[in-house]
């Protein structure tokens, strides 16, 4: 079902551009000649397309144009953890840290010399119709952030852990889009161009993930697909050279409705949970969206978080600890902290097992999480279980590998050591991973290890030595 639900209070005028996509073949030059009265003030790289003003009826009548949306806005997703989903768990005793993995952060920029940052890193790209810094043009080279929120969100990524606590997925690399102006206000035609900049790039910068915690100013029943045509064909793309993609619900209380570009089919939609046990939430009043929570106990669905048939899982979204501008810690909550708290566990998955697809990492986080209520609806929606996660790609690994093949039957950490080794085995017919040869002969190192003291040996592991078909 498409169609907007609900217009939330805009933040600005709206756009007067439009997002135009072509046909597949159709020239954009031989397209512009046709009509002289379009203003191009954005083409995108490998999508076939730009943004323009004027000409606007002309255009939809063009057989050669495939779609013709207004321009929308956006804003960033916080209302105002990795302990509840089992990820400190998987950290501390598989030594899963995020290592290798590389992520886009489409967000308000981000404090690129914060102690718990720096090292993440890698590079700064921005898309914001007059506003990237510092001469407000249309796109520039750097990301610095505009109001915080992608701070925060970068250190439940990747936070080195001077500061705020240690991220999910603390050895990840980031690279960071600001698609927001100083007043956090965006544009849907600005989060195109920078997929589009992320499709163009994925392979050489070797992103393998993307987090959007940003949202439109319209709720959307359902699949928002043709509601959001340039954005659907961008997601697409992406999904299909392999780059997974997770996007926040919204923080507007809808019971039957979440915002894009959650609701494009193909991005992994999130919404919120409470990471503890803190009675009354907020402690007096109400959020911004007008309600509150009697009894906010860990692993309750928080009341502003935007639900639909569409939303796929669940996340910490409040309180959430993490870096902020001036080097510091703070505490946000919404669905833009429960998003990277997801995303940055199917970092790990793809860290145990590379050769999982997107479609693979939605189906078995959505498999293995914990079903959760909310009363807002009654849906039921799966909070992300790590533990369980981590297992299901273990048990399913020789299924995507020919028989023969190398698997990791069990991966045993030394916390005196501060390592872990793998020790691996054999695909076999049946799909499982089987030992043969002694143990001292195929223990070899482990990516990514770095146990914190007193993890020990994780004695789930033992459960994993014996052969297990895939799924």
């Amino acid at each position: 079902m498409t169609g907007l639900l609900v217009v939330l209070t805009l933040l600005a005028a709206p756009p007067a551009e439009v997002i135009v996509l072509l046909r597949p073949g159709v020239s954009v030059e031989a397209v512009l000649a046709a009509h002289p009265d379009v203003v191009v003030v954005r083409r995108f790289t490998s999508l076939p397309g730009f943004v323009a003003r004027g000409g606007t009826a002309a255009l939809s009548r063009d057989e050669r144009v495939a779609s013709v949306e207004a321009d929308q806005l956006g804003h960033a997703l916080t209302e105002e953890g990795a302990v509840l989903t089992g990820a400190r768990t998987v950290t501390n005793e598989l030594g899963l840290t995020g290592l290798g993995l590389r992520f886009a952060l489409l967000d308000t920029g981000v404090e690129n010399d914060h102690p718990d940052l720096d090292g993440g890193l890698v590079l700064e790209k921005c898309f914001v119709l007059g506003g990237c810094p510092p001469m407000n043009l249309d796109t520039g080279d750097e990301a610095p952030e505009g109001s915080g929120h992608g701070t925060h969100v970068a250190g439940i990524i990747t936070g080195d852990g001077r500061v705020a606590p240690k991220g999910v997925a603390s050895k990840a690399e980031f690279v960071a889009v600001r698609v927001f102006n100083n007043q956090s206000v965006g544009r849907v035609s600005d989060w195109v161009a920078a997929l589009d900049w992320v499709l163009s790039v994925r392979e050489a910068q070797g992103i393998r993930l993307v987090n959007m915690s940003i949202g439109t100013d319209m709720a959307f029943p359902g699949t928002c697909d043709a509601d959001q045509p340039a954005l659907t064909e961008a997601v697409a793309r992406l999904r299909d050279a392999g780059v997974v993609l997770f996007a926040s619900a919204g923080n507007e209380a809808v019971a039957d409705g979440i915002t894009a570009p959650a609701c494009v089919h193909g991005v992994i939609s999130v919404g919120a949970v409470y990471d503890s046990d803190l009675g009354r939430e907020p402690d007096t009043g109400t959020y911004s969206s007008g309600c509150f929570d009697a009894n906010a106990d860990a692993g309750s669905v928080v009341c502003f978080s935007n639900s639909s048939d569409e939303l796929d899982l669940l996340g910490p979204g409040s309180r959430i600890r993490s870096s902020v501008p001036g080097g510091r810690a703070g505490e946000r909550r919404g669905t833009s902290q429960a998003t990277p708290h997801v995303a940055a566990i199917a970092a790990l998955m793809l860290e145990l097992d590379p050769l999982l697809t997107p479609e693979d990492l939605e189906r078995i986080l959505k498999s293995t999480g914990v079903p959760k209520v909310d009363p807002k609806n009654g849906r039921v929606t799966p909070l992300v279980n790590a533990v369980a996660a981590l297992q299901a790609v273990r048990e399913t690994q020789c299924a995507r590998r020919a028989v023969g093949a190398v698997c990791e039957v069990a991966r045993i950490c030394d916390a005196d050591a501060g390592a872990c080794s793998a020790r691996n085995g054999t695909c076999t017919a049946e799909s499982g991973c089987a030992i043969t040869l002694p143990a001292a002969e195929v223990q070899l190192p482990a990516a990514g290890c770095g146990c914190s003291a007193g993890a020990g040996v994780l004695g789930l592991l033992v459960l994993l030595l014996a052969p297990r078909r895939g799924r």
